[in-house]
């Protein structure tokens, strides 16, 4: 979840209650730079599969003050510098990378590290297949964003990201395309955008992958997409739980293969002002997600465990 994304999203549900968890994190050793830090920006989280690596974006840049100020007070760096974190004293929106964090055996999660696959420019809203062999994300260029896809070599390091092309990524005016989701095989994308043929604002579109490359994006259509913004989508691998964001916020539906089999409902998370950019490992037992706070405009990267009535328990930050 980018800060423009949080930023219209905050523009979005002002007035609704909001931000602090009910409980307090757990303690973290100060050797560690925690996933959430008290300065800085951590955000776009993603929960692998078995739910033992958790991907998320970095950034020394506060934009907590740019968001709650409508863009008039600009980032200030104040966050701790990660081993790895590529600098851009410039322009806060070109520094963020993508950091991956190891569940310990306690259940605990381990230092973060850098990826290993940023670039220059700002990176972000990443997620994995084939258990962290492929990674797929959105990195920065001079002048806008591309959604990327990089493959790991026999001795862990990353091959070249490869530019899935320009029917994806397609840079004409006002057109972006953000928070890339690629299914299980690989030969599924589902990505956020605002090009010509949606419903309003950016929609979520679709793409399938053949020997030619990825095919002409169509757009999800309703219920999903709405004259609204729609963004964020992620898709179980193993059921038919399908989340994204929307104007009313967190959505869920159940799929039928193309759109929601059932009618979408926004979903509350106790202790969680605003969440987003939510997935959650196979077992379906706990969801990870941005929780943005409405009053202070700060992110912190949370989950939420399954209750027995499928409600979803209390925000806890992951560290």
């Amino acid at each position: 979840m980018s800060p423009a994304t949080v930023y219209l999203i905050l523009l979005l549900t002002l007035g609704a209650c909001g931000g602090s968890p009910a409980e307090p994190p757990p303690p973290v050793s100060a050797s560690r730079v925690p996933i959430n830090t008290a300065n800085g920006w951590s955000d776009s989280p993603f929960i692998s599969r078995d739910g033992k690596r958790l991907y998320f974006m970095y950034s020394r840049y506060d934009f907590g003050p740019w968001i709650v100020s409508g863009g008039r007070t600009m980032p200030a760096p104040g966050g701790p510098d990660r081993p790895g974190l590529h600098h851009s004293d410039t322009n806060p929106f070109d520094e963020s990378d993508i950091y991956l964090s190891t569940r310990n055996a306690d259940g605990t999660w381990g230092e973060p590290v850098n990826l290993g696959v940023n670039g220059g420019y700002g990176d972000s809203s990443g997620m994995e297949i084939d258990n962290g062999n492929t990674f797929i994300w959105l990195r920065g260029n001079v002048s806008g964003n591309d959604i990327v896809l990089a493959t790991r070599r026999p001795d862990g390091s990353w091959n070249a990201p490869t530019d899935l092309g320009p029917g994806i990524n397609a840079h004409a005016p006002g057109i972006v395309q953000d928070n890339p989701h690629l299914s299980a095989d690989g030969a599924a994308l589902w990505f956020t955008s605002s090009r010509p043929g949606g419903a309003g604002g950016k929609d979520l579109w679709f793409s399938l992958k053949s020997t030619g490359g990825w095919g002409v994006p169509r757009n999800v259509g309703a219920p999903v997409n709405t004259p609204g913004d729609e963004d964020q989508v992620w898709v179980s691998p193993v059921s038919q739980d399908v989340y994204w964001n929307g104007p009313r916020g967190l959505m869920h539906c159940l799929s039928n293969g193309s759109t929601c089999a059932d009618t979408p409902v926004s979903i509350t998370i106790p202790g969680c002002g605003y969440a987003a950019e939510a997935s959650m490992p196979d077992d379906g037992r706990a969801l990870f997600f941005a929780c943005g706070d409405l009053v202070t405009g700060r992110v912190r990267i949370m989950s939420s465990a399954k209750q027995p009535d499928g409600s979803w328990g209390v925000a806890t930050p992951v560290d």
